[in-house]
């Protein structure tokens, strides 16, 4: 098998998995905007964006940012499995995760925003 469609198998499998634990385990008692609390990745992103929650679906917010979650963590885990510098693997796996959560989650906050001030979520 080559390279390239080893790390392709590996990062569908480990997205799948993490995504699957986030929607069933993490997620499953936070359905509801009124547990809120228990989340504060998602108090904190709800805050950063100021999106009012009687315009966004409070279960939109979560998914997507399950999503997102377990892409961040698969893509960070398939790079430092397939690296060979030993050394550089953690400098490289911190500078990828902060730049994906920056990216994306700016990204995601926008566009929540966005379609917020267009209509309801």
């Amino acid at each position: 098998m080559s390279v390239p469609l080893k790390m392709l198998y590996d990062f569908v499998l480990i997205f799948a998995l993490l995504l699957i634990i986030y929607l069933v385990f993490i997620n499953k008692n936070r359905k509801e905007y009124s547990k809120l609390k228990d989340n504060s990745v998602i108090k904190n992103f709800i805050a950063k964006y100021n999106l009012d929650m009687r315009k966004t679906k409070y279960k939109n917010v979560l998914i997507t940012l399950s999503i997102i979650n377990s892409f961040i963590l698969a893509f960070t885990t398939v790079l430092i499995l397939n690296l060979n510098v030993s050394y550089w693997k953690y400098p490289i796996a911190f500078v990828v995760i902060v730049s994906l959560i920056y990216s994306l989650y700016e990204i995601t906050g926008r566009y929540f925003k966005k379609k917020e001030d267009e209509r309801n979520v």
